[in-house]
């Protein structure tokens, strides 16, 4: 007969908090009248252990207490367990004796060998079987400084002899675990030994296997995908993910070393611990895993839920000896007056119908894949039927380590599968992008080079020089925003000396503003050389308005230079500035008229003027008075009239290059929005 008893009772111990006393002790225990018998069935039998047996204990230190022919008749019968409930009346005092007296009738069971288990030890004891040290299991100290616990997992070897009567007495003793552990002793168990070390070591085989492998998987989902949130961070979900798959294998690894590997009661506490904290984690991380998938931002609901399990971490965490072992004479399992299991069973219930709701609603309103959810979640509840309907129709098995890692993985890798499409979509898209990105460069390389073609033609179109008169000094400048500016300067000189000078300003910049200027300039170099500046500019007018261009429309201003006689005609441009030398004064010169390009037959304003040596006149776009700061503010019309009269009474030259320093300084560091144009004429 296999005896897989003993990890059965190891994982019911355990899992409910090394209860001190079983169903039929729920009362004092019963006087005992005579010694306990045992038999090879007894040995055999699940029900047969220690935990139960009339075992006398005596607070303190003796060596003579070891001997079997002792009186111990006086002594108090206890459970070995000692729960912290139920204590010896004695009391303890940190280090006692037990001694356990039996009768072994059955031929078969003396001097055959047997196994000895240490089914529970919170301390360290020593073991003597009929006067003699069988095992140490730690070491046993009159005071904490000297004590060592160890909790012995593999079964030892214990014969008994020939004769009858035996006594097991066992020295004790637990100082340091006195107030962290709620069951401070010890429980053995006598079973046959070969089925033992079988069972023992198939357990710790398979448990191992199984905790690696059940371990490695999560491990390697959250390794893979906290990767791919490195190498992306705005993907938030592979980070959600990646906690969760993590601790779901750190509670796997947990919950293995827990019932197989752990040697003290310290280290089940401590790992109790950790278990409560990474069950919390388990649901928070999967809670923010699906609302970063399915929510733009974190619902108000996800923060009750952070305080709700916040708080049950606070109450796991603060006494958890007592929330899993203190136990009332209710059995309820309870902290002062907050009750765990009520909040942990509550809040992972709450939670849970929250994730289903979340992927039932992604689903109904057709959130990208989220059938992919559904199929995960619902593969625990919907494979155990498949796997029945497979054996029931062929008669084979199915491994239950196969099963169980099957319904266990099957979400995590649904939910896997769905980040990996997402990347492999985000993927797609970037290359399209990309593609896109390619081709915009391409057509953005075609573009500036046009530009840079039409800025050459722009410029090609604009005189080489100024006119050399000998009354008259000129001088020209031009600064594009862009590559093809929407300014024009131009002029005509007539055989009889007659030179009329044109600045325009086209609306906008860039390719259109280009092919108005172009056709500005076949307009105005055709002009018949004895038309007035009104002709001319009508018959600009009606070019443009020809052109069909749509609000594309020239402001202009022409100059007509005859002799000592200035005629000035503008349709739209900032108004001329004339220095009088004479009176040191600027002259600001206000003509009406529409942009050409617009209504036909537009009445314009023409007025003369006489000019005097030392004259000069001022012809420029609005992209100077307009040009703006690092405040946005502009530099407008009073503050360039400045600028004008602070050296008016120089070169042309000089006074545009002052211009353009002064205009330049009051930009500082701010881009030229528009074009900047100026023509400056000096009277000799």
């Amino acid at each position: 007969m296999k005896h897989k008893f003993i990890l059965i009772f190891h994982l019911i111990l355990v899992a409910s908090g090394f209860i001190p006393q079983v169903s039929a002790q729920d009362t004092e225990p019963t006087p005992v009248t005579g010694k306990l018998v045992l038999t090879l069935d007894a040995v055999r039998s699940v029900a047969m252990n220690w935990l139960k047996s009339p075992w006398k204990y005596h607070p303190g230190d003796n060596p003579e207490w070891a001997n079997p022919a002792y009186d111990d008749t006086d002594w108090e019968s206890v459970s070995t367990l000692l729960s912290q409930k139920e204590l010896p009346k004695s009391g303890w005092e940190g280090i006692g004796w037990f001694r356990l007296h039996f009768t072994v009738q059955d031929e078969k069971l003396k001097n055959t060998p047997l196994a000895l288990h240490v089914a529970y030890q919170a301390g360290a004891s020593e073991i003597y079987l009929d006067g003699e040290l069988l095992y140490a299991f730690g070491k046993v100290g009159t005071r904490k400084e000297e004590e060592e616990h160890y909790w012995e997992r593999n079964p030892q070897v214990i014969t008994f002899s020939g004769k009858t009567d035996h006594v097991i007495a066992v020295r004790y003793s637990n100082f340091s675990s006195y107030q962290s552990t709620p069951v401070l002793g010890f429980g053995l168990v006598v079973a046959p030994l070969n089925e033992s070390i079988k069972s023992r070591v198939t357990m710790v085989r398979q448990g191992t296997t199984l905790q690696m492998v059940w371990t490695a998987i999560p491990v390697f989902l959250m390794l893979q995908h906290l990767l791919l949130f490195f190498f992306y961070p705005r993907a938030r979900e592979n980070l959600y993910f990646a906690l969760l798959t993590g601790s779901i294998g750190a509670f796997v690894f947990i919950i293995f070393q827990f019932f197989i590997l752990a040697t003290s009661a310290t280290q089940l506490l401590y790992l109790l611990r950790l278990l409560v904290s990474v069950y919390v984690l388990i649901f928070l991380s999967g809670m923010l895993f699906l609302y970063t998938l399915f929510y733009s931002k974190l619902p108000k609901l996800f923060w009750i839920f952070l305080t709700g399990w916040g708080i049950t971490l606070f109450v796991g965490l603060s006494d958890i000896d007592k929330i899993i072992f203190d136990i009332t004479s209710t059995n309820s399992f309870s902290i002062g007056k907050v009750s765990i299991f009520p909040l942990l069973f509550s809040f992972t219930i709450l939670t849970s119908l929250e994730m289903i709701r979340v992927i039932i609603v992604a689903i109904f309103k057709r959130k990208d894949s989220a059938w992919i959810f559904g199929l995960g979640s619902l593969s625990p509840f919907v494979l155990p039927f498949i796997f029945g309907f497979i054996v029931s129709r062929t008669g084979h098995d199915i491994a239950w380590e196969l099963t169980v890692i099957i319904l266990f993985l099957a979400p995590l890798f649904s939910m896997s599968v769905y980040l990996a499409r997402n990347v492999s979509r985000t993927r797609r898209k970037l290359e399209t992008e990309e593609l896109e990105r390619q081709l915009l460069e391409v057509e953005n390389t075609r573009k500036t080079e046009e530009l840079e073609e039409a800025r050459k033609l722009q410029m090609s179109m604009l005189p080489d020089a100024p006119p050399e008169l000998p009354n008259l000094d000129v001088a020209f400048e031009m600064r594009p925003a862009t590559e093809v500016g929407g300014d024009y300067y131009d002029f005509n000189l007539t055989d009889d000396g007659q030179l009329t000078i044109a600045i325009g300003d086209a609306t906008g910049h860039g390719m259109n503003a280009g092919l108005v200027v172009s056709a500005v300039k076949s307009l105005f170099k055709t002009s018949a050389p004895g038309a007035g500046n009104l002709q001319i500019l009508e018959r600009i007018s009606q070019g443009i308005k020809s052109m069909n261009l749509k609000r594309l429309y020239m402001a202009m201003t022409l100059a007509t230079f005859n002799d000592n006689t200035l005629t000035l005609a503008s349709a739209g441009m900032p108004p001329p500035l004339i220095y009088r030398s004479e009176e040191n004064m600027v002259e600001e010169i206000l003509l009406e008229g529409m942009p050409l390009g617009g209504v036909i037959g537009t009445d314009r304003e023409e007025a003369s003027f006489e000019l005097q040596s030392g004259d000069t006149i001022l012809l420029m776009s609005d992209g100077l008075p307009e040009m703006l700061n690092l405040e946005n503010e502009m530099l407008d019309y009073p503050k360039t009239k400045e600028l004008f009269t602070e050296i008016a009474d120089k070169s042309p030259k000089a006074i545009i290059r002052h211009i353009i320093e002064g205009s330049t300084s009051w930009a500082d560091g701010k881009p030229q929005e528009d074009d900047v144009t100026l023509v400056v004429i000096k009277a000799k």
